[in-house]
């Protein structure tokens, strides 16, 4: 028992950690009002208003997600989606988690 509370600490302890070394979102996109934890389908719509362009996935040609082709996502446990957008000369990604429901949430930018 005291083990698997020993682990269980250690787990949260290391999903804490990565978060906090999470690089924030680009002022660009905070002005927007874009947020970690917000639905992906409203960070795209207001990214798309303010002159984004979804990059191509890097993926075999078939859309994860229909509504969002230009999602990608890993395979595996720990796997995490993201899509690329760019404006002028800048460019980023953004780390979406999938929900049980099928949606996705912005998690980060890399």
């Amino acid at each position: 028992m005291k083990s698997m509370f020993l682990s269980l600490l250690l787990l949260l302890f290391a999903g804490h950690a990565h978060a906090a070394d999470a690089p924030s979102l680009p002022a660009a996109w905070t002005q927007i009002g874009i947020t970690v934890g917000m639905p992906y389908a409203q960070a795209k719509a207001a990214l798309i208003k303010a002159g984004w362009v979804a990059s191509a996935p890097d993926n075999d040609g078939n859309p994860v997600f229909a509504a969002h082709p230009e999602v990608d996502c890993g395979q595996g446990w720990d796997a995490i989606c993201s899509a690329g957008y760019g404006r002028g000369n800048e460019t980023y990604g953004l780390v979406l988690a999938p929900t049980d429901d099928g949606k996705l949430l912005v998690q980060g930018v890399f």
